[in-house]
């Protein structure tokens, strides 16, 4: 980012200290963050220990009510009208004895010609079918939910040190089921990056041709070009398989973070995904999601040590990770002898950090990503529905980041009920 950027701080509606987002990282993060960047396979990272017991308020059962809606209305459009091929999916997985069989990598659909309408009993139907196959499937996870987390009835991390000394600082390992990382990844690379109302890392030096009737990018031929450089001159024509292999970092949704200034824009940001919106609202519910950043990496690919300061409210900032484990690295400083307590934690496919209280602004940064690591039910993404791009995401790792801009909110994430958190 320029020097010369202004600067842009941020004071706390709860009285916090003035926090500079152009501040420079404390040099010990540094040094571990570059020391990270020069290591080799194997990585020896402490497993994080938790200070003491933990349980949850939230039972397994309302956690899987929330996973099942997701996956289930994700399903509802990706089988539109097409009658036959939902009878097909569902007679496959229901009959399975295998809870590993759900999954949406070998969905088929029927041609345009022979496609049925179905009705909203015909899919309540299918999806009452669905729903104990579904839930098999979230139990493969391997560890229960009030194993590792603990949520109070108002929603605040009761344990702020579940799995982490960190105040603030909660670690989720493998939340997020196979089925769910799926369709978290359909929402997020076939209907976000198709979204014209979302910027991309490409938008200030290139003109996108976006796919007709809000398609994906992943429908288009990899020899194709959606991507027609603003200035010949600077920049060269990309072609589509060149953009989303190699060029594609990040996407924002909602509000469209201002890379350069490092503040969001003024004005009403484009609406964020109700889809997303509610599943995450519904988990970590003393946070309501306004924006999030889908950050894309590739094997080589870093993200240096920084802190999240750009958002007026004073609330949790979720973290999901998708794809090949990564090292990640977290930094506090003691507000009394400035001393830097400092963690280095792996990250895998579904795991999901929560960063709040002191540990909301703490410095954090990815220094190495684990190439070759993502999980069988994955790397097959997107599937053969897009012929050209089977295993796009073998080598890949998706974040997706969660933020509440402001503090006073009303979005709704609930079918129309209001939700506030002041």
């Amino acid at each position: 980012m320029a020097s010369a950027s202004p600067t842009v701080t941020k004071s706390s509606p709860k009285g916090k200290e003035t926090l500079d987002a152009y501040q420079q990282a404390p040099k010990k993060l540094k040094d571990l963050w570059k020391s990270w960047t020069k290591a080799k396979a194997p990585f020896e990272v402490p497993e994080p220990s938790s200070t003491k017991p933990v349980s949850s308020s939230t039972a397994d059962d309302a956690l899987h009510a929330e996973f099942a809606r997701f996956v289930l209305e994700h399903l509802s459009v990706l089988f539109a009208g097409d009658f036959e091929a939902l009878g097909k999916f569902s007679d496959e997985f229901t009959s399975s004895k295998s809870a590993s069989a759900f999954s949406l990598e070998n969905v088929k659909l029927s041609d345009e010609s022979n496609r049925k309408p179905f009705t909203e009993a015909e899919f309540k139907e299918f999806s009452n079918q669905l729903i104990e196959p579904l839930v098999k499937s979230f139990n493969l996870r391997g560890v229960k939910f009030d194993h590792f987390t603990n949520i109070s009835k108002d929603g605040a991390f009761a344990d702020s040190n579940a799995l982490t000394s960190f105040s603030g600082l909660v670690v989720l390992p493998k939340l997020f089921p196979p089925i769910v990382q799926q369709t978290l990844l359909d929402q997020l690379l076939h209907y976000e990056l198709s979204n014209s109302e979302n910027q991309t890392n490409f938008h200030l030096h290139y003109n996108l041709s976006y796919p007709e009737n809000g398609a994906s990018f992943f429908s288009t031929k990899p020899e194709s070009s959606s991507f027609s450089p603003k200035n010949l001159d600077e920049h060269k024509p990309m072609l589509n398989r060149t953009a989303l292999e190699k060029n594609l970092h990040w996407v924002t949704l909602g509000g469209q973070y201002d890379w350069t200034n490092k503040v969001y824009p003024e004005g009403k940001p484009p609406e964020f995904s109700k889809t997303i919106a509610r599943l995450i609202g519904h988990i970590f519910t003393d946070m309501v999601p306004e924006a999030a950043i889908i950050n894309v990496y590739s094997a080589r690919d870093k993200l240096s040590v920084h802190r999240d300061v750009s958002e007026e409210a004073d609330r949790g900032l979720v973290s999901i990770s998708l794809g090949c484990a990564c090292i990640f690295i977290i930094g506090l400083e003691d507000k009394v002898t400035r001393e830097l307590h400092q963690k280095t934690l792996k990250l895998e496919s579904g795991d999901v950090v929560y960063m709040a209280g002191e540990s909301r602004y703490a410095w954090h940064g990815v220094p190495k990503i684990i190439p070759d690591t993502t999980p069988d039910y994955l790397a097959y993404w997107p599937g053969k529905l897009y012929p050209g791009w089977h295993g796009w995401m073998s080598k890949k790792r998706i974040n997706l980041n969660i933020r509440q801009m402001y503090e006073q909110s009303s979005t709704d994430i609930d079918d129309g009920v209001s939700k506030s958190v002041s």
